[in-house]
């Protein structure tokens, strides 16, 4: 099973819809590590499995909530904690600094309590192991301060990663 982790989408819908022609018929499910920041980003992901957590530019929470409610997305707070296809994975934004994120990332894996662990923020791409648990940041989907769009195509037999530019 793949399963595509987008993060930092920022509104960015030519980028939003760019991504969505590439996983086509590829993946049903959908993992958004936060800074959607308007409901309409999250219509755009109607018909998809979707897993996600706020990020510090989510600033309407209550409308993001109840539009994601509607249409069968789920939408917390982070930490998001999931299983999909047998793997633990552990999602978040990230902290307020790059400094902060990577601490609590590395805490994350370093748990054992994850097979995975998923976060953004940052804007740049980061696909490695801690111990046994793979990280992956996405990158930005908007390709705000970063200049390249990216998301990240997991195969979680194999946990193996591919990035993909859009």
């Amino acid at each position: 099973m793949h399963v595509a982790i987008i993060s930092d989408t920022h509104d960015n819908l030519e980028a939003l819809q760019a991504f969505i022609g590439k996983i086509r018929g590829r993946v049903d499910t959908i993992i958004h590590a936060g800074d959607i920041v308007s409901p309409f980003t999250l219509r755009a992901l109607n018909g998809y499995k979707v897993y996600a957590v706020y990020g510090n530019n989510d600033g309407e929470k209550l409308l993001l909530k109840k539009v994601a409610d509607d249409i069968g997305i789920v939408l917390e707070e982070p930490p998001l904690f999931t299983t999909i296809s047998n793997k633990r994975l552990a999602v978040i934004h990230g902290a307020s600094t790059p400094e902060k994120t990577e601490r609590l990332v590395q805490a994350l894996a370093k748990s054992g309590d994850f097979d995975i662990v998923v976060y953004g923020h940052t804007h740049k791409a980061d696909v490695r192991k801690i111990g046994n648990t793979l990280v992956v940041n996405p990158g930005t989907l908007s390709g705000y301060l970063a200049g390249t769009r990216t998301f990240a195509l997991i195969d979680l037999e194999r946990l193996s990663v591919d990035l993909v530019e859009v």
